[in-house]
């Protein structure tokens, strides 16, 4: 109630020096109760001592640091993605265009919106993404053949969509990534697992291959 009054009164304040209010009083409509609202915080801090008491507060610090851990061993599987059935080849275009101009701290334009840019002029693609389902032995054997055929010609990215991404990671000895909410795979449009990409000119070749 307290705090409420408070922000009354600052609220008025700052109408107060700010603007000019023409006010009427019309009286009172309706019959009038006081405001009688739980503290939030009170309620909070009840709950906890509750738990501590109890023995609980343990209980329940055990059970999430058990659920972080597991996730981070385990994430989420990447929703909408299949073993691949229908193998296909496709390309993305990771041209983007300018929602705004790029200037320097002191003004002078770099470019300007509307200009159209792709990073593969600029940038060399000397490096294959593998997409897999860590939990399908047929995938991580296809994945772990592609590390091997390409150690010397190209930088491999190994990236899961489901799996142990810790255990597989110190298995072979490197680090394995992860889809984390299949921001990647969605960007690409993949389908389908086990999938390659990689630089064809200046377009992204995917392939969807069978293991």
């Amino acid at each position: 109630m307290f705090r409420l009054k408070r922000f009354a009164a600052l609220l008025f304040l700052c109408f107060s020096m700010g603007l000019i209010i023409e006010a009427e009083n019309l009286g009172i409509v309706g019959k009038t109760w006081p405001i009688d609202e739980p503290d939030l915080y009170l309620q909070i801090a009840s709950k906890l001592e509750n738990y501590t008491d109890s023995g609980r507060i343990k209980e329940i610090n055990t059970d999430f640091a058990n659920r972080v851990n597991a996730s981070v061993h385990r994430p989420h599987r990447v929703l909408g993605i299949r073993r691949t059935t229908d193998p296909r080849v496709f390309f993305h275009d990771p041209t983007i265009t300018l929602h705004l101009d790029i200037k320097t701290p002191d003004g002078k334009i770099l470019a300007r919106q509307g200009e159209q840019f792709n990073p593969l002029d600029y940038t060399p693609m000397n490096q294959r993404l593998l997409f897999f389902d860590g939990n399908d032995s047929e995938q991580v054997n296809w994945a772990k053949e592609q590390l091997r055929i390409s150690k010397y010609r190209f930088t491999v990215s190994p990236i899961l969509i489901d799996g142990p991404v810790i255990d597989l990671s110190n298995r072979w000895g490197q680090q394995i990534y992860f889809d984390q909410r299949g921001v990647l795979t969605r960007k690409f449009q993949i389908k389908q697992v086990p999938a390659r990409v990689s630089r064809d000119g200046n377009l992204l070749k995917i392939e969807e291959v069978k293991p």
